[in-house]
């Protein structure tokens, strides 16, 4: 031990760090798919963050490109509204208010609740593109999946909100299943 730095001298031990691994084969990715699932959709980090995790705890280094192949492979990739999953939104709300007597919708997209404020945002944008115009026909060619919407409580107790949000919070997307749909 050095006199003068004590035990913070260069001679210190320093934590160690695991070494680096590269995965190759999609095998590579398999030790790492829990942790990356609880990462990622769990604890809601970003990408960015959960590369960041993995090099440091469990010396894991992949490229974003990789990452993202190996979500998406993985069904991981649900944690973003996609732009056709906002569309076909936006065509069930206006299918269901122009019922009589109209009725308010709200969503839930593979286990979490859609916030209203989204959509509407989603909508504001895409009417500034183009994509929407008001009056004509929103055209999806197929259902989303795990895409489950209803008439909200009413809004002057706050009991029932909460009663909405736990009937729904229940609902759990099992990528194993074969979700048939008949219509």
């Amino acid at each position: 031990m050095d006199p003068y730095y004590g035990m913070y001298g260069e001679s210190a031990q320093q934590p160690a760090q695991p070494a680096t691994y590269r995965p190759t084969k999609p095998e590579d990715w398999e030790p790492y798919r829990d942790i990356i699932a609880h990462l990622y959709n769990t604890l809601n980090m970003k990408l960015k963050d959960v590369m960041v995790e993995m090099e440091m705890s469990y010396g894991f280094k992949a490229t974003e490109k990789q990452y993202k192949t190996q979500l998406k492979k993985w069904n991981l990739d649900t944690k973003y509204i996609k732009g056709s999953e906002y569309m076909y939104m936006i065509k069930t709300m206006r299918e269901r208010q122009a019922e009589n007597p109209p009725k308010e919708t709200r969503f839930i997209l593979r286990g979490r609740v859609v916030d209203p404020k989204d959509i509407a945002r989603f909508e504001k944008r895409a009417q500034k593109k183009g994509l929407l115009r008001e009056g004509q026909p929103i055209v999806c060619d197929e259902p989303v999946e795990d895409l489950v919407y209803g008439t909200p409580p009413p809004e002057e107790v706050a009991y029932h909100q909460a009663a909405y949000v736990e009937a729904y919070t229940s609902y759990q997307y099992d990528p194993a299943t074969d979700y048939g749909y008949s219509y």
